[in-house]
């Protein structure tokens, strides 16, 4: 695209042809192997070269409802006005009907719709006063907004005399000159770091909206770079990730910079270069919504490009009922994220395509200003601000931009550059975010890196950089609070006969207990801050594991005795009371856990199947079978009032699970998979989580988690253990877990 003498860009610039209805009467053709099937996007524009000051326009029409293109196409049609030609090899497209018209169209069940054309100057007040049309709309000039396209040793105007000084702080006016790698811009957001906490942009899809995509894996002409960009999925046109030349590689850069802040990302090729025309980025925006309908994805749009000058189009950068407007407002409200660039028109050092109009005021125009986008200027990585990145106030909005991201870096140029590198830079962010939280919407995603930005002016925002320059990891941390994290195993000491025992009878205070060789019981204690304690007898005789629970700081002690019955011990905080017999014959190890007021004890018989049996308070009950097959001890939890879970090892070598709901037992156990060479451990977070623990075949310990009523995978917590483990929780986000390595020592490991 050209300017004219007078700045305003010409619009003789070719593409498509012989697209246009020559015969008012005559139906146009809707093939599905036509340029207007479904999901393809024209590669060019109408050719207004036939003589005239003829005009590219959109005509807003009304149209009965529910009768899809076709009655569109007739309704465009059968407009009479000698000069305007209907451009059928583009699809009429549904926009929300602007502020005035809802009611008055739906009390005649009608509906909006654009179509594309060309008409005589002249005439166009004689096709607005059709009785069909709503308005006419001049087919919009646009522009990306990259400096690296331009002469770049007179495409910016240096900040002398003739334009303002650097509004906030320092300015950096050389966009050639790279400040840094990708990579360093990474490390600036703490973006290295988002990646190690395991996001990426896994499943997350970034629709780049640009001068177009050269794809790995499409084919290409001879004359298209053989520079390639990985990752893209699809797009609108047929042709999808075939070129990028068009806009100089643009649309590459924009899509490198998308992967270099979330490299799993995938990519949408939504071209629209080809005509530079604004009727282009009505089409894409319209395939991202019925794309987003079908299957959730774009989750973001991503938009460097924009008008330079308000002369380009009046109505489109003054007036928030432009048809495209409306439908980026659709997409957002429909749930996906938009951002766009602010522009390269800044008050120091602008562009020479700004024109007169640059600075605060003069140089945020149209959707990139709208208030529910995110508009994004531009720093370097060394927080300086970028003399030519757009000021606000914005025409649609007083308060913008909303926030800074980086450019001038190397990239995959030899230095991106311009608010075009800064907002794909910004989206690759969002994309790392919405990973974080899936139904993460606009003005969270808005909020969220406002409320998180670094500001480089006074306090508070201000009309060059917003709200100041985003902080990935920051705002990460404030969406997804760093998760506990297991820590390396450490060891305890010991000579252990069977697996061990844990319990905590107070916050930062664990009391572990093994059997060992010479089968009595022993104990060692935990504060936090402080070593543990030497392993302490209590004595006794145990034929396998123990098992403990807590009444406040006191302690119950459970072990099988030599003649296979039940024995409990109790700790009052000072001394260890005498051994009582609860009878029983056990086979394995025993389980304990408090639900309420009630203590409950289970074991194996001689059968192998699990028995209960449960102090009310005042006296013991008899022993009650729960079934089963358990080939070790079982393992049980109570993580709310009235609800028992008990683990064991089934026959198969499987864990199974088994249910109380405060009145009845569920009626089978419930198979949890896997292959285990002792008896599972349990431990109960708070009243929705439920942790698992196991020893695999690999002799590693293995962990799987219920949320809610939802069991996610086996984890492999590593270590070697020798025996079942052992597990507590004493907090949300803290777990202790004990095992006998192959020395026969116990060892610990802890969530937290």
């Amino acid at each position: 695209m050209q300017n004219n003498s007078n700045g305003t860009p010409s619009m003789n610039d070719g593409g498509m042809n012989g697209g246009f209805n020559t015969s008012l009467r005559r139906m146009p053709s809707l093939s599905m192997n036509s340029p207007s099937a479904p999901n393809e996007m024209p590669g060019g524009d109408i050719d207004a070269s036939s003589g005239g000051n003829m005009q590219k326009v959109l005509v807003e029409m009304r149209v009965p409802s529910n009768q899809g293109v076709l009655a569109a196409s007739r309704t465009a049609a059968q407009i009479n006005v000698s000069s305007f030609r209907f451009d059928t090899s583009y699809e009429p497209i549904s926009v929300n009907s602007s502020n005035g018209q809802t009611s008055s169209l739906r009390a005649t069940n009608q509906e909006t719709v654009i179509v594309r054309g060309i008409v005589e100057e002249s005439d166009i007040q004689q096709l607005e006063s059709q009785s069909n049309v709503i308005k006419v709309y001049k087919d919009t000039p646009i522009a990306p907004f990259n400096i690296a396209l331009l002469d770049k040793n007179k495409d910016l105007v240096a900040p002398t005399d003739s334009a303002q000084a650097c509004p906030i702080g320092t300015c950096d006016c050389s966009p050639t000159t790279a400040k840094g790698t990708m990579a360093d811009v990474a490390k600036y957001f703490g973006a290295d770091q988002i990646w190690a906490a395991g996001f990426k942009g896994e499943g997350i899809v970034v629709g780049v909206v640009d001068g177009g995509i050269t794809a790995e894996g499409r084919d290409i002409g001879p004359s298209e770079t053989i520079r390639r960009v990985k990752n893209v999925i699809g797009g609108p046109a047929s042709d999808w990730g075939t070129t990028a030349k068009e806009w100089g590689e643009h649309g590459n850069m924009s899509a490198t910079d998308v992967l270099g802040m979330a490299p799993a990302a995938k990519l949408y090729d939504c071209r629209i270069s080809g005509g530079d025309a604004i009727s282009n980025a009505l089409k894409v925006f319209d395939w991202s919504i019925k794309q987003y309908q079908t299957d959730g994805t774009p989750q973001i749009l991503t938009n460097s490009w924009g008008i330079y000058q308000e002369s380009w189009d009046e109505f489109y950068a003054n007036n928030p009922e432009h048809p495209f407007t409306r439908k980026v407002v659709e997409a957002i409200e429909l749930g996906i994220l938009v951002l766009f660039a602010a522009g390269n028109c800044g008050g120091s050092c602008p562009s020479q395509r700004c024109g007169t109009d640059f600075g605060s005021g003069k140089s945020i125009w149209g959707a990139n200003g709208h208030p529910l986008v995110m508009t994004v200027g531009a720093v370097n990585k060394e927080e300086q601000f970028i003399g030519y990145s757009s000021q606000g106030p914005a025409s649609l909005d007083p308060k913008k931009p909303d926030f800074c991201s980086v450019s001038h870096f190397k990239g995959y140029f030899a230095s991106d550059n311009g608010t075009s590198a800064a907002c794909p830079i910004a989206a690759g962010v969002v994309a790392l975010l919405k990973q974080a939280k899936s139904d993460l919407n606009q003005q969270e995603a808005k909020d969220l890196l406002k409320n998180t930005a670094k500001n480089i002016g006074e306090p508070g925002f201000d009309h060059h950089s917003g709200a100041g320059i985003i902080q990935a990891k920051a705002a990460f941390d404030q969406l997804l609070p760093e998760q506990p994290k297991w820590h390396e195993w450490e060891s305890w000491g010991g000579s252990s006969f069977y697996a061990p025992a844990v319990v905590s009878s107070e916050e930062n205070h664990l009391d572990a207990f093994i059997v060992a060789g010479d089968s009595a019981v022993y104990r060692k204690t935990w504060h936090q801050d402080k070593n543990p304690s030497e392993w302490e007898k209590i004595g006794g005789f145990s034929l396998g594991t123990p098992a403990l629970l807590t009444r406040g700081e006191n302690i119950d002690l459970f072990i099988i005795s030599q003649d296979r019955k039940l024995q409990r011990k109790s700790w009052n905080t000072k001394t260890w009371g005498e051994w009582e017999d609860l009878g029983g014959l056990c086979k394995h190890g025993v389980a304990a856990t408090r639900c309420g007021t009630r203590l409950h004890v289970f074991s194996v018989a001689a059968d192998n199947t699990v028995w209960q049996k449960f102090w009310d308070g005042q006296s013991w009950s008899e022993w009650n079978n729960l079934g089963g097959i358990s080939l070790g001890a079982p393992a049980a939890v109570s993580r709310r009032e009235n609800s028992i879970d008990v683990f064991i090892r089934g026959y198969d070598h499987a864990i199974y699970r088994k249910s109380w709901n405060g009145t009845s037992w569920s009626n089978s156990w419930e198979n949890l998979g896997g292959l285990w060479l002792y008896s599972p451990a349990v431990a109960a977070r708070d009243a929705n989580h439920i942790d698992v623990f196991a020893v695999g075949t690999d002799n590693a310990i293995h962990r799987k988690v219920c949320n809610n009523s939802t069991w996610g995978e086996w984890e492999n917590l590593g270590g070697e253990s020798l025996s079942a483990p052992a597990a507590v929780s004493w907090g949300q986000n803290r777990i202790d877990i004990f095992a006998v390595g192959g020395d026969n020592a116990v060892y610990h490991k802890w969530l937290s």
